[in-house]
Formats: C-alpha cells, sequence, structure tokens
C-alpha cells in the first residue's frame, strides 16, 4: 500500500507585524485625540481671555458713565429749575462740539471711533482716564427727543446722551451709551398746594397756628368751589383766616391760571411720584393699607436730604427730617417735628393733624387725591383732604430754597444700551 504524501498548510495571509500596526494606529488615535483636546483647550483659553478681556473693557467704559453723571451733578449742582438747567446744559454742549461747532451723531459709535481711532474732532467731555486695567473716554451730546436732534447745541429737555469708550487688555473695547435727565422739581404756588376740584379742609384750632406763603399763596387752589370751601371754614367761627399770611393778600387763591400743569393732572402727579419711586438713593417703605412710623434714620437731615417713599398711611413725628417725602396713603403729623423741604399726600390725598406739640414745615405741603379706596388711578383729581384741626403750635412756611431735588439724586438714568 502506498502511502499519500502530506501537505503542509499554509496560511492564506501572513500576520507577521500585525501587532506593530495596530500599535502605531493606536499611537495615531491618542496622538490625534491629545491634539484636538490640546486645540480645545487652547481655543477655550482663548475664548475665556477674550471674554474677560471684553467684560473688563465693558465695565471700564460703565465706570466711565458713572464718572461723567457725578461731574454732570456737579456741574449743574446750582441749576434748580427747567431754565436754568437748559441754559447750563446748552453751554456744556457747546463746549463739546468741535470746530465744526456741530456735535457728533451719536446714533452710531462709529462716527467718534473707527479702524482704531478717534475721528471726532468733539471735545470729550471725559477725557482719556486710566481705570481698572484700561481707560475711558466719555463724549456728551444731546437726546435724540430734543428738538434739535442729537447733535443740536441747545437743550430744550433737560437730557442729554453720554457716550463711553471703554478700552480693556488685549485690544478689547465696548461701547455704552446712557441718556441721563436732570430732575428739577416744578414750581409749587403755595405753603399749602391742593389741586382739583374740591377739598376737605378743617383749619388748626389752635391761634398758635400759621401758614405763611411770603411771596406766594398761602393756600394754593385750582378752582372756584375749593377756594370758597376754605375761605368759608377758616371765617369760622372763630375766625382763622388772618393766620394765612402772604406778602401780598390775598393769600388763599385759584391759581389754576398760572400752577405748573405737572401739579394738576393725575397724569403728572403720579408720573413725578414714580420717577421719585425708582430714582437711585431713594427710601421706599410700606404697601397700600399698612402704616409706617418714620423714623428719624429714615427721613434725612438738611445736610443729608433724602427722598422717602411711603406706599400706604404714614406718621410722621416726633423727628427732624429733610428731602422730599412722599405719602400714598393718609400722612398723620403728631407731636412735635420739624421738616425741610417738600410733602407730597397724593394717593388717597389725605393729611391729618392730631394731638399737641409743636412741629413747623419750611418748604411746601400737596395733598392731591389721584387714586381711589381701591388704589386704581382716577381719570381726574378726586377730593382732597386737609385736616390740622389739632392742638400745639404747627406752621407750615413757604421756602423755595427747600424745594429742591437732594444732590445724589439730580440726574437719573432715561435709557441705556451698548453698542456691538
Amino acid at each position: 500500500m502506498v502511502q499519500e504524501k502530506g501537505y503542509l498548510r499554509t496560511p492564506l495571509y501572513n500576520e507577521k507585524g500585525m501587532v506593530l500596526v495596530v500599535g502605531l494606529l493606536l499611537v495615531a488615535v491618542l496622538m490625534i485625540l491629545g491634539t484636538t483636546a490640546v486645540l480645545m483647550s487652547t481655543t477655550d483659553i482663548k475664548i475665556s481671555s477674550n471674554y474677560k478681556s471684553g467684560s473688563q473693557a465693558f465695565y471700564i467704559a460703565e465706570a466711565g458713565l458713572e464718572r461723567a453723571r457725578g461731574q454732570l451733578k456737579t456741574d449743574l449742582s446750582g441749576s434748580d429749575t427747567s431754565t436754568l438747567v437748559q441754559t447750563a446744559l446748552s453751554q456744556k454742549l457747546a463746549a463739546s462740539a468741535g470746530t465744526n461747532s456741530v456735535l457728533s451723531n451719536s446714533n452710531d459709535s462709529a462716527n467718534f471711533y473707527t479702524g482704531g481711532t478717534f475721528l471726532t474732532d468733539d471735545v470729550p467731555y471725559i477725557t482719556t482716564t486710566s481705570f481698572g486695567g484700561g481707560t475711558y473716554r466719555v463724549y456728551l451730546t444731546n437726546d435724540v427727543l430734543n428738538t434739535g436732534g442729537v447733535t443740536s447745541t441747545t437743550d430744550t429737555n433737560q437730557r442729554v446722551t453720554l457716550t463711553s469708550f471703554g478700552f480693556g487688555p488685549n485690544n478689547s473695547r465696548a461701547v455704552v451709551q446712557q441718556v441721563v435727565e436732570k430732575i428739577v422739581l416744578p414750581p409749587l404756588p403755595g405753603a399749602i398746594v391742593l389741586p382739583g376740584p374740591n377739598v376737605i379742609f378743617d383749619g388748626a384750632n389752635s391761634n398758635a397756628s400759621g401758614v405763611s406763603g411770603g411771596t406766594k399763596s398761602a393756600i394754593s387752589l385750582t378752582s372756584t368751589t375749593a377756594e370758597t370751601a376754605v375761605q368759608t371754614n377758616l371765617a369760622g367761627p372763630p375766625d382763622r383766616t388772618s393766620n394765612y399770611t402772604c406778602t401780598t393778600p390775598p393769600c388763599i387763591n385759584n391759581d389754576s391760571a398760572t400752577i405748573d400743569p405737572t401739579w394738576t393732572s393725575v397724569a403728572g402727579i403720579e408720573g413725578l411720584y414714580n420717577t421719585l419711586a425708582s430714582m437711585s438713593g431713594t427710601i421706599t417703605l410700606g404697601s397700600p393699607g399698612t402704616t409706617t412710623t418714620l423714623t428719624a434714620e429714615q427721613v434725612g437731615t438738611t445736610t443729608d436730604r433724602k427722598i422717602v417713599v411711603v406706599n400706604g398711611n404714614a406718621i410722621l413725628g416726633p423727628v427732624n427730617g429733610a428731602g422730599i417725602l412722599v405719602v400714598t396713603g393718609q400722612l398723620t403729623l403728631s407731636g412735635d417735628f420739624n421738616y425741610h423741604g417738600l410733602v407730597m399726600c397724593i394717593g388717597q390725598g389725605s393729611l391729618f393733624r392730631t394731638g399737641g406739640g409743636s412741629g413747623e414745615i419750611d418748604g411746601s405741603v400737596f395733598v392731591a387725591k389721584t387714586r381711589d379706596a381701591s388704589n386704581n388711578l382716577l381719570a381726574t383729581l378726586g377730593t382732597s383732604s386737609f385736616n390740622t384741626n389739632g392742638g400745639g403750635n404747627s406752621d407750615i412756611v413757604y421756602d423755595s430754597d427747600e424745594l429742591k431735588m437732594p444732590a445724589d439724586a439730580s440726574f437719573v438714568k432715561k435709557s441705556w444700551r451698548q453698542f456691538l
């Protein structure tokens, strides 16, 4: 028997070196993953760095705005009427205009700065100033709602525009802008001002109490009906008319023809209330239906005047205060107290003097009913209530110098934006 010759099996493929190939592939993949991670990390670092630099530039620009707003407060600190404010702002705007006597159009920041260079010939209101590792520069122009527009050097609405350029590290830049308004109190025509169709009025019992209007009315009203109601009450008996004095009698007058319209409408009065309530530094207390007893720390002093808004009822006394006090419920004057400034009783429009003691208000007292018992706005002014039938010596003396905005609250922000 013949044995068949055996054959050795040979592999179809030679597997020698596969481990090396696989290893190299793994190394390549790891290198790609590592390179990608490094690139992503580097990109993240750059993004983070750019964000940080951009944020720094933004806050530097914001600092420029606050510096400029503070400078405006200082520059216009003696301007307490609309006429004086507009004159002073016009002077500042004219001084900011360049050689062409026209301000740059602040609606587009490129009119000031393009391609790394300041192009405007306007004079900076705040020159280049170092701050927080960078610099800022601020320009002053008019308000878009001004009669002549933003390029005009004549102010007509007590508003101006501040445009601040902030420069941070890594060539970062931010441009922010805000419109600010100089708030002044419209002139009041008397020591006591009671606008509206009628008033519930009860004069003081004590003959020691008096109201002096000086060159203004002792009591200023806006309707014949209200004027008659007050005169009838004071005629008594006993007759207290002589307690209400002024330099040129008669001292109880219907001043509807001359009073600033801000004081004679619900919209005007509530608008002023909203402005005061929204201002930085305003102290807001209470809520409708509650009663707040005001403390000396809350109501300010003649050297640190405060704006205080009480939503609801308030009791003033026995403390001294100064600034602007706004009460939307009933204000009760109690015991010994003194106040320098404006006292506004709006909303429910009710003031009540109770008990004995002495007290004096130097400035003006304003009482107007703008809301109903449910705190809803009225369409027109309602009948206010003024009752100082308590005992003691309680005087009200008109003083225009006391009827001013606190110095640190004179310029308020009306709008803000950032240029991209």
